[in-house]
């Protein structure tokens, strides 16, 4: 990947954590507060293999729970790895369709593997979610829009 591709994407995931902000999670165990906290400690340090297999075992203990697939989805695309992250906001959609982060990373996503279409689309839905991401996705939504 190019250098001026990983500055894009590093943007990109920076917009998309602003955009995101943050959401509480539902009650959990303290076990499985204990494995995210760790994932999270791991993808910091850059142990981005630890991360992931640690956010599964959250996972694991938790199934089905949106903030999770959410945290796994978005150290994939952090990560580059489109062909994972682009499955995995699908897979959070199915849980929940109103996942404004969902839409997003999912635009985002697209975006990086040169999908505009379904990358405008996807961002559209987050906008009719939460119209008060607009003013926020508008410069990419113009870049998009123009030929």
């Amino acid at each position: 990947m190019s250098k001026k591709a990983k500055s894009c994407l590093a943007v990109a995931c920076v917009a998309l954590a602003l955009l995101c902000g943050s959401s509480a999670a539902q009650a959990r165990s303290a076990a499985t507060t204990a494995l995210i906290n760790q994932a999270e400690q791991h993808w910091k340090a850059g142990q981005l293999d630890l991360a992931q297999t640690t956010f599964k075992q959250a996972l694991a203990a938790e199934p089905g729970a949106v903030d999770i697939e959410l945290k796994i989805a978005g150290l994939q695309l952090s990560n580059n790895d489109f062909a994972a992250c682009i499955p995995s906001y699908q897979h959070v959609i199915g849980l929940d369709a109103t996942s404004v982060r969902a839409w997003l990373g999912l635009g985002f996503a697209y975006l990086h593997t040169g999908k505009n279409s379904l990358s405008m689309a996807a961002f559209n839905e987050a906008i009719r979610l939460d119209p008060g991401k607009r003013e926020a996705l508008q410069p990419m939504l113009a870049k998009l829009q123009s030929p």
